[in-house]
């Protein structure tokens, strides 16, 4: 398709401009949230370059870095920066300045920022911009989207939030001259696939914090709120209430019984056993079990190293860092699948004695499937004594899991037609008939999410005005066929 417009032609509206300001202000107000939470701090830390110094970033630096990242990738098919739409360099320098608290659009009226990328100076603002770092990477995230990486570790409810910000604004550069070549068409399939399945950035264990101002009220609001695991909640809560008078107990002189707070989490995947955790973490820092509350959270690789003498020093490094809070094994039964020469045993014996050593601030949750978790506890008395609360977490149904994709839907900021809804029930309703123990539920319902959304930026991708209605919108033919669907994703999960 050839271009039809020239690249300095504008005629940015009122509309459009109160488009981009919805968009910045929602990422603004999920960087604003994001800071509330510690646990993004530590996982910047090892995505940082630590070569360029002890800079101090703040969120919006490293969002910024990703839509210049949009931009450059952008800039790349022209090869010239002058020759870009100047629709695309504004949509730039405004997000730029809006992050960094200006508002353009009250500053100048809409004659003004029309006429602003027509000065001689707007050119060299936006190459200053490029040039700008506001985020150094390691060297293998240097092509990557960090922030929605960064958030994807860390399991944040904001990941969808930041993606779809992300996407939109590379639909909108990309659209900024009202048409699109094939070159574009193929650029934004990329960007939009990179910033919605980032990669994997491997560290051996997650650290998760206690919110600031976290109470034990807002906890317990929390869990009440999770969909589903209606058995599970009711279980936390009777524990909660158990330790409470406990407490009430130790504080008049009287006799306690014995409060073991390790446990195990039997299910299977995608059905909140770490979100569980964590929360209870928390509770238990409130009511004075816990010094801090954190989780860490690992599994057999975190724990096992491959050589003599080594599994100590690396299970001792995990177990130490969980001191005060709970340390979360998951699939803790293939600590024991190495038969008897690996060094999972080894593991083992330093967690059962770190256990003791730090009895009365240290808990540990080892979370698996029922049948491997029955049997991981019974190869060791040791384990057999220490773990005596169960907590089972069953298949999601199909009512549940259609609110899970309604709750990302909301997070991401789209709507679902009716006919679209229709759809995709029946989709669900033939995963969950057909599901297997290894069906990844909440997990599952997020992958199909991140395929229709993808689906739908490859429907919009020529649709030409964008509006606010079309990048929401989810349709019909959004969702992917049914048959086909099903099949794809029990083959996945039986794989996993």
């Amino acid at each position: 398709m050839k271009k039809e417009t020239g690249v300095n032609s504008l005629e940015i509206s009122s509309k459009y401009i109160e488009l981009l300001k919805k968009e910045s202000d929602k990422a603004l107000t999920t960087c604003i949230e994001l800071k509330k939470n510690n646990d993004i701090i530590n996982a910047t830390k090892s995505f940082e370059d630590k070569s360029f110094g002890s800079v101090s970033y703040k969120l919006e630096h490293i969002l910024l870095r990703d839509i210049v990242k949009v931009f450059n990738d952008f800039t790349s098919l022209y090869g010239d920066i002058t020759k870009t739409p100047a629709k695309a360099r504004f949509i730039l320098v405004y997000l730029y300045e809006k992050l960094q608290g200006k508002d353009l659009s009250i500053a100048y009226g809409l004659e003004k920022l029309n006429e602003l990328p027509l000065a001689p100076q707007f050119n060299k603002n936006v190459s200053l911009i490029r040039e700008t770092s506001f985020f150094q990477p390691v060297d293998e995230m240097k092509e990557e989207f960090i922030l929605p990486a960064i958030l994807s570790k860390i399991k944040s409810e904001h990941f969808i939030s930041i993606s779809t910000f992300l996407t939109r604004i590379a639909s909108l550069i990309v659209k900024s001259d009202d048409t699109i070549t094939k070159k574009e068409e193929e650029l934004l399939k990329q960007v939009s696939q990179k910033i919605n399945t980032p990669k994997v950035f491997v560290n051996k264990a997650n650290y998760n914090e206690v919110p600031e101002n976290d109470t034990l009220e807002i906890v317990l609001q929390e869990l009440n709120e999770l969909i589903g695991l209606e058995e599970i909640k009711k279980n936390v809560d009777n524990l909660t209430n158990f330790l409470k008078v406990q407490k009430i107990r130790e504080e008049k002189g009287l006799k306690v019984s014995n409060n073991s707070l390790h446990a195990v989490f039997m299910g299977p995947p995608g059905t909140g056993k770490t979100t569980v955790a964590r929360m209870l973490g928390r509770i238990y820092k409130h009511l004075g079990y816990l010094e801090k509350g954190h989780l860490i959270e690992t599994d057999r690789a975190g724990m096992v190293a491959g050589y003599v003498g080594q599994t100590a020093i690396k299970a001792d490094e995990i177990i130490k860092s969980a001191i005060g809070g709970v340390l979360f094994i998951d699939e803790a039964y293939s600590l024991t699948s190495g038969g008897l020469n690996d060094f999972g045993t080894e593991a083992i014996e330093i967690l059962l004695k770190r256990m003791e050593d730090h009895r009365g601030n240290f808990v540990v949750v080892v979370a698996g499937y029922p049948d491997e978790m029955e049997g991981f506890i019974q190869t060791n008395p040791g384990l057999q004594s220490r773990f005596n609360r169960y907590f089972e977490f069953d298949h999601f149904n199909v009512d549940t899991l259609l609110k899970i994709f309604k709750l990302y839907a909301k997070k991401g900021d789209f709507e679902l037609t009716p006919d679209a809804e229709e759809k995709l029930l029946a989709i669900l309703e033939r995963i969950h008939e057909k599901r297997h123990r290894g069906f990844g539920n909440a997990r599952t319902v997020r992958n199909l999410f991140e395929k229709i959304i993808e689906r739908q930026a490859n429907r919009i991708v020529s649709v030409t005005p964008i509006t606010e209605k079309v990048l929401i919108t989810l349709i019909e033919e959004d969702i992917p066929e049914i048959l086909k669907t099903v099949k794809e994703i029990i083959l996945f999960d039986e794989n996993e």
